[in-house]
């Protein structure tokens, strides 16, 4: 028994077990894989690792080795130990629940162990990769086939790879092995890359992986695939075929909420999500439980490590007893090529209102002048009639570190002016920001006088 289990210790649950072990808390933990989820090990931090050492032109041995110490070579055991060190407990295994306050969990041994909860089960089971209906995938030889974690665990280098998906990890992983020598395929079914941002967007990373050597194929998609010896034939839409060593599924992710046993609570995931409300309180028919929560991919939501990270504060604030609200509106998006992508809040296409727009180029910058990048980037910003800014999106060097202050002010909706009027350090790539806020504050008072 515990006052609260958490199951799935990955980058919602794991803070959210620490956190309230740390304030006093009987805290109970099921994993059944790595205490810290993927982030850590299979995807944020070797990624970005990897992208860095692509960056600096070494060698793929030594990418491998900076890649595998950034990720602590997948091993979780000091990540464990901390977690067990603010006292929490640890239970390795897998766990369904069975009725009210009650979670199975069978060991790797095969035990069964019954946890019960007495405050808040929290559920932070995170997300699989989508496979798609590619016909022969099945009978592809064992290691042809790779997902995200394996790109981002092998150890060979293979001389052709084709990705399928132009998101952010196909992308990341595209512009990263073709930086290292890689013969890089990537095809996207959208028209363009990254097709959830703003369309110029796509089309400037999409540039830039072709200055890499990234073969990109736009609206086509592989509908077929055969092995050739311990290789692997790809035919896309139209007739082409590319032939490669191996090939990655980048074509997103879902929520894994299905196989817990959370309908015996009356809970329905949605597409194998957990809808929460505001509380991060998972919904069913009747509204929030009152004692079942949810973090991380598995809810659905903006699922970034950053999100889960949000989630889990918020969960650890109310059952804590301090009121605490999620707000969405300003999560960042970021895709960590070079160069790189931030954006946060609406895009023109998902608002579903009119909006005024004002965009300028990162070139025009002090600091373009300097570095002379050979893809410096843009930058737009969206606003309402009414002048609050509602939405950015910026492509350039190093964005992710610098444009954080357009979420800042999208989360609280500051005005076109007074971001207009904000003084930006000189000579930083942040200076682009400040035309761009006077061009949309010029337009946006044209409206206001045509009205």
């Amino acid at each position: 028994m515990a006052e609260v289990v958490v199951l799935g210790a990955g980058s919602g649950g794991q803070p959210v077990a620490e956190s309230l072990a740390a304030a006093g808390v009987d805290v109970a933990v099921v994993e059944a894989f790595r205490v810290g989820g993927e982030c850590p090990y299979v995807a944020c931090i070797p990624s970005k690792a990897l992208l860095v050492a692509a960056a600096a032109r070494v060698g793929w041995d030594e990418a491998v080795r900076r890649r595998d110490a950034a990720s602590e070579h997948r091993d979780d055991a000091a990540t464990a130990e901390g977690l067990v060190g603010t006292g929490a407990r640890l239970l390795r295994g897998t766990g369904t629940v069975t009725g009210p306050g009650t979670l199975d969990v069978v060991t790797p041994d095969g035990r069964r162990v019954v946890l019960r909860w007495t405050r808040a089960l929290v559920v932070g089971t995170g997300s699989a990769p989508v496979v798609p209906p590619v016909d022969g995938l099945d009978a592809l030889p064992a290691g042809v086939l790779w997902t995200s974690a394996d790109a981002l665990s092998v150890t060979e280098q293979p001389r052709r790879l084709l990705v399928l998906g132009g998101g952010a990890v196909g992308c990341e992983l595209g512009q990263a092995f073709a930086r290292l020598g890689t013969e890089v395929t990537l095809v996207e079914v959208a028209p363009r890359l990254l097709a959830a941002e703003q369309p110029w967007v796509g089309e400037v990373i999409a540039d830039a992986l072709r200055h890499d050597g990234v073969d990109v194929r736009l609206g086509t998609e592989v509908v077929r695939v055969e092995a050739d010896g311990d290789q692997v034939r790809g035919h896309l839409a139209g007739g082409a075929v590319v032939a490669a060593d191996r090939m990655l599924l980048a074509g997103g992710r879902h929520p894994r909420g299905d196989g817990l046993g959370l309908e015996t609570l009356g809970v329905r995931p949605d597409g194998g999500a957990l809808r929460v409300d505001d509380r991060c309180r998972v919904l069913g028919p009747a509204g929030a439980l009152p004692d079942v929560y949810a973090v991380g991919d598995v809810t659905g939501v903006a699922p970034f490590t950053h999100t889960a990270s949000y989630q889990a504060e918020v969960v650890v604030d109310v059952l804590l007893g301090r009121d605490r609200r999620a707000d969405y509106r300003a999560v960042p998006r970021v895709v960590y090529t070079d160069p790189s992508v931030f954006a946060v809040g609406v895009t023109e296409d998902g608002a579903g209102r009119d909006l005024v727009t004002a965009a300028g180029e990162v070139q025009d910058t002090a600091r373009a002048f300097v570095e002379r990048p050979p893809h410096p980037g843009r930058v737009e910003l969206l606003a309402d009639p009414d002048g609050t800014l509602v939405g950015a999106a910026v492509v350039a060097p190093h964005a992710d570190s610098w444009a954080g202050e357009l979420a800042l002010a999208v989360r609280v909706g500051v005005p076109a002016d007074v971001l207009a009027d904000h003084v930006h350090p000189h000579p930083a790539w942040s200076e682009a920001l400040h035309p761009v806020s006077r061009s949309l504050a010029k337009r946006l008072a044209a409206v206001t006088d045509d009205t």
